[in-house]
């Protein structure tokens, strides 16, 4: 029975190290295509390629409007909120 634990254990500890492995392998190959496939993109100029671009620059700078609106908001009410409490007389 004890040998049967240790084989189990030991069957475990040997299947974690292949997956940590071959995720690893996975990864990297990930990595790797993903590399391939901007640099491709990147030579791309054509009209639907600049669009894309153009609308995405568009749209990034719309969320960081919409961010910076959202934390000035937050901002504001903090300031509110804090006039409201009570002074700390320590």
């Amino acid at each position: 029975m004890e040998q049967q634990i240790k084989d189990a254990l030991n069957f475990f500890i040997g299947a974690a190290s292949t997956v940590k492995d071959e995720a690893a392998k996975i990864l990297s190959k990930v990595e790797e295509d993903f590399k391939k496939l901007s640099e491709k993109g990147s030579q791309d100029s054509s009209e639907i390629a600049q669009n894309v671009r153009k609308y995405s620059d568009e749209a990034v700078k719309e969320v960081d409007k919409l961010v910076s609106e959202i934390k000035t908001k937050i901002d504001e009410a903090r300031t509110k909120v804090e006039s409201l409490l009570p002074k700390d007389k320590a």
